[in-house]
Order: structure tokens, then C-alpha cells, then sequence
């Protein structure tokens, strides 16, 4: 499909500022969906040990988004870890880095999204669990997140808010709740390894969870760049805060959830329906009810986020010339400014995604799966770029030991270590088996489909990818 010559393939400039960036990136992290979702997959394997495995999340996560904050002070462009990998390492590895995050960013944004909020609803009214209102839930859901979208970042971002900034309250006044009536049962002992009886090879495994829960962010950012205020300076402020709001909440809402459920019981806080809310209910039937309200929506405002982020991505994919996508869907609305038609591309096949897992594995099992899977080719995405940062900070002739070359070879060490332990000494049991084969299978064909795609029209890919590069802002 060609566009017409007065086509607009240029999103509007200047347009949010960093307060925005802050609230878009809360809206991916989606704490209180976390809480009441992605919790009990680290909680699956990191039992007594959750808020110790929640901290090191953390801590992890800032070496690994230090990259894509160095990154941001050169490069400002939609296409986010593509780009950096393209400007890097070159078009092989910008092409091979796309099509990991092809696969990452659907299947994160269907299971979470979709999937976890139906689970999330089933799970509190067990009559809403046939399949048929689950797939209504999972539709409405990518409809609602399309069309915040569709009519441009103001207005998703206004939503993410309001939502957000109530969202952290609630977490937040529940969690104190739970922590002051737990009296002489708070320990620190929850952020060592005594309740997990596997040690740190058990932890490692809880940290395909724990580290993924703050995956999004960078990208969220990084991809909204080109339309931001000063995005060298606001894009790394906006990153920091995030981290540091997100990441104090999550290990405090961990610590309560922990302390509250008992940390030699939280293998049943791991496979209980909806054990977060029940621990809100009896400390407060008002924050129950408050905290299913907003986790709802927080799931909703992981949608629009995620939608936001992966409309740019392809957007600037299909720009480029890559992924064999149609070169419309780098079409942008001339009222709202959204990259309208890759949003419409994103809807469609993250719901298809989301609706054939859940029909193979049902709703709650069938995220989780997909969350499993997608973390490979996320934490190759992320060592891709982080391979490619030292050389890029030495064409920039800015060149810093620690930034540039010690902080990425420690994010690099961390993710392989993690990807590691999730096999060895033996493979998660089924379906994660599953979910961790599909997801380290997917690394080598991503790497085929790159030869073959750079085999079948490498000009094309040469022209394009110059010009969309050249558009990104570069300091």
C-alpha cells in the first residue's frame, strides 16, 4: 500500500513535557495490576523472599536502564532500542533488534494487558470466568487502549494521571494499613534468602517476574522522545523519577503483601485468586473496594501506555522499511498527531495474540506464559543496545568509563544470569517449560529473519533507515 505524496509520516514536535513522560511510564508499570497479578509470579518462586526479590528488581533495573538513558542524551526518535542498535552497531543489528522487539512487545502488551485484566476480573467474580466474557474483556480493553491512541497523547496522558496519582494513594494507604496491623510479625528477615528454600537459584528464577515488572519503562519514554520538550534532558529526568516513585511503592506494597499473607505462607499467596485484595479487605472494606477500582483501571492504564509506546515503535518500524510492514503504517493523523494506522496494526494483532493463548491455556495461565516467553527477547533487546553504547559514546567522543562501558557490561551480566537460572539446574515446570524454550528459540530467528530480510531488498532497508534516522533528533 503506497501513501499519497502529501502524506504526513512526521509526528508533531514538542508537544508533552516530562511531568507527562513520568505519568505515560506509570501507566506501563501499572503497580496496582502488578500487585494483583505479576506479584504472584515472583511470588511463585520467590515465596518468604518476594520484597527482597522486588528490591534486587529494582536495583537490576537501574543498570539496565542506564543504557537507554545515555542513549537519550544523543537520540531522540520513536523507534527507541531500534534506533539505538541501528545508530550503534548498524543496520544488521538495528533490523535483528527489531524483530526481538516485534515479538517482546506484543506478547507483553496482549498477556498483561488483556489476558491479566480478564484474569483479574474472573478471578474476583468467578461467574464472569466462561470464556466468551473473557474475550469480551480482553476486546473492550484493546478497543478502549486503541482509541486513547487513536486521538493523541494529551488526551492519554491527562487519563494517566488522574488515574495514576490516585492509584499510588491507594497503594500506598493499604499497604501502611496492612504493615501497622501486623504488629510484632513485621521482619526484615523477608529481604533474605531464610524463606526461600532454593536459595539464590530460586531468586533468580522469581526475577523473570521481578525484573520484568519494570520492563516497559524505558521504552515507554524513550519512544514518546520525539515528541517531547527537550527531550535529551526531559526523557533522562523523567526515567529516574519513574524508577524511583515505581520502584519505592512496589517494595513497600511486596513487604505488606508479604508480611500480611506470612512469609512461610506465601506459597499459597502465589496460586490464591486475587490474595492482595483480600488482604486490603481485612484491614478496610473502603480500600477494597478502592483497590479493585484501581487496579482495573491500572490494567487500563498499562493498555493505553503499552499502545501509546508500540504504535510509535512500529510506526517508526514500518518507516524504516523493516518487519516487510506496510510503509502506511507510518501514516500519521493530521488532527490528533498519533500514529493512527500502526495503532489499528497493534490493536488487531495483540488481541489475536492475546485470544489464541488464552484459548489454548485459559486467561491466567495463558498471560503468564506469554509474560514468561516474552522476557527473552526483552532482555536481548536490552543487551543488543547495551553492547552498542560504548561505541556509540565514543562517536559522540563522550566516552565515560563507568556509564558507558561498567554499568552495561553489569546489565549485561544480570540479564544473561537471569535468562541462565530460568533453566538451570532444570527447566521451570509446565507450561513455563514451555514459555522458556519459545522465548530463547525465538533469539536465533530473529537472527534468521534478519539475514533473510537484509538478503531480500538491502537497499531498501539502507534508504529508509538513513532517513528515518535522520529525522530523529541527535545531539
Amino acid at each position: 500500500m503506497q501513501l499519497s505524496d502529501n502524506a504526513n509520516t512526521t509526528l508533531k514536535k514538542n508537544v508533552i513535557g516530562e511531568f507527562r513522560l513520568i505519568w505515560q511510564a506509570m501507566g506501563t508499570l501499572s503497580i496496582a495490576a502488578d500487585a494483583a497479578y505479576l506479584l504472584t509470579g515472583v511470588a511463585l518462586f520467590a515465596l518468604g523472599a518476594t520484597p527482597l526479590s522486588i528490591l534486587l528488581g529494582v536495583v537490576f533495573y537501574l543498570f539496565i536502564m542506564n543504557t537507554g538513558y545515555q542513549f537519550s542524551k544523543y537520540i531522540s526518535s520513536a523507534g527507541s532500542y531500534f534506533t539505538f542498535a541501528y545508530k550503534s552497531l548498524g543496520k544488521t543489528a538495528g533490523v535483528f533488534q527489531a524483530w526481538n522487539m516485534f515479538f517482546y512487545s506484543i506478547l507483553g502488551y496482549a498477556s498483561f494487558g488483556f489476558l491479566g485484566l480478564a484474569s483479574f476480573i474472573s478471578l474476583i467474580n468467578p461467574s464472569l470466568s466462561s470464556t466468551w466474557v473473557w474475550i469480551a474483556i480482553a476486546a473492550a480493553a484493546a478497543a478502549t487502549a486503541f482509541l486513547f491512541t487513536y486521538f493523541g497523547i494529551k488526551v492519554a496522558t491527562d487519563y494517566q494521571i488522574l488515574g495514576g496519582l490516585i492509584e499510588i494513594s491507594v497503594l500506598i494507604a493499604g499497604s501502611m494499613a496492612i504493615i501497622i496491623s501486623a504488629g510484632h510479625a513485621n521482619t526484615i528477615a523477608v529481604f533474605t534468602t531464610k524463606y526461600i528454600p532454593g536459595g539464590i537459584s530460586q531468586l533468580f528464577y522469581s526475577m523473570i517476574y521481578s525484573v520484568v515488572l519494570f520492563f516497559g519503562t524505558t521504552l515507554s519514554i524513550t519512544s514518546l522522545a520525539e515528541e517531547t520538550k527537550n527531550s535529551h534532558v526531559a526523557v533522562r529526568k523523567a526515567l529516574i523519577s519513574t524508577v524511583i516513585v515505581a520502584g519505592i511503592t512496589l517494595i513497600l506494597v511486596s513487604y505488606a503483601f508479604t508480611i500480611g499473607y506470612g512469609p512461610a505462607n506465601m506459597a499459597n499467596f502465589a496460586t490464591a485468586p486475587d490474595p492482595g485484595i483480600m488482604l486490603f479487605k481485612k484491614v478496610s472494606y473502603i480500600l477494597f473496594i478502592l483497590l479493585i477500582a484501581v487496579t482495573i483501571n491500572s490494567f487500563m492504564g498499562y493498555n493505553v501506555s503499552v499502545s501509546n509506546a508500540n504504535s510509535r515503535v512500529y510506526y517508526s518500524f514500518a518507516k524504516s522499511g523493516i518487519l516487510f510492514l506496510p510503509k502506511s503504517l507510518s501514516k500519521v493523523h493530521h488532527k490528533y498527531g498519533s500514529p493512527s494506522i500502526s495503532a489499528i496494526f497493534v490493536f488487531g494483532l495483540s488481541l489475536v495474540i492475546a485470544l489464541i493463548f488464552g484459548l489454548i491455556f485459559g486467561p491466567v495461565t495463558g498471560g503468564l506464559v506469554m509474560l514468561f516467553a516474552n522476557g527473552y527477547s526483552a532482555y536481548t533487546e536490552h543487551i543488543v543496545a547495551s553492547i552498542g553504547l560504548p561505541f556509540y559514546a565514543k562517536k559522540m567522543k563522550d566516552f565515560h568509563l563507568i556509564q558507558h562501558l561498567i554499568f552495561p557490561v553489569i546489565a549485561i551480566g544480570v540479564l544473561i544470569a537471569v535468562m541462565f537460572f530460568t533453566l538451570y539446574p532444570a527447566p521451570p515446570s509446565y507450561p513455563y517449560n514451555i514459555a522458556a524454550y519459545v522465548g530463547i528459540a525465538w533469539i536465533p530467528i530473529s537472527a534468521i529473519m534478519t539475514f533473510v530480510e537484509m538478503k531480500m531488498h538491502p537497499e531498501k532497508i539502507e534508504m529508509y533507515m538513513q532517513e528515518t534516522a535522520a529525522q530523529g533528533a541527535e545531539a
